[in-house]
């Protein structure tokens, strides 16, 4: 709830300074977005995604796959923000950048998991 109360007074101020400093209007409004997101993410995000993979430890890679969907969500988010400040091109190789990233990381899990699968297969040859 208190997450709201500051994006309505974030919300205001943007107003403001969007009625007052028009030309500062665009940078400060940058700053206001990193500022929230790592407000949402330490006090929000974090906790619950730490609370959630402590019920459902026992499955197994879903830390992996919760992390990487935050991963994916927070590179969707900026590529928005480029795409908003009309750097389309930039935004889209934030979202190359990670997709390369993740899939790089799950690579080297599934051939983890492809070799003791292969290992398997052989034992029982």
């Amino acid at each position: 709830m208190i997450f709201v109360f500051y994006a309505v007074i974030l919300i205001l101020v943007l107003i403001l300074i969007r009625d007052s400093f028009e030309k500062l209007h665009t940078l400060i409004a940058i700053i206001f977005f990193f500022i929230l997101l790592h407000f949402l993410l330490s006090m929000l995000v974090i906790p619950f995604i730490e609370k959630l993979l402590s019920y459902v430890h026992s499955v197994p890679y879903i830390s992996q796959l919760v992390y990487s969907a935050l991963f994916y969500q927070i590179g969707s988010l900026i590529h928005s923000m480029f795409e908003e400040q009309e750097y389309e091109a930039i935004g889209e190789l934030v979202m190359i950048a990670v997709r390369i990233v993740l899939l790089t990381y799950w690579i080297g899990e599934f051939a983890d998991v492809l070799s003791k699968f292969s290992s398997i297969l052989e034992k029982l040859q």
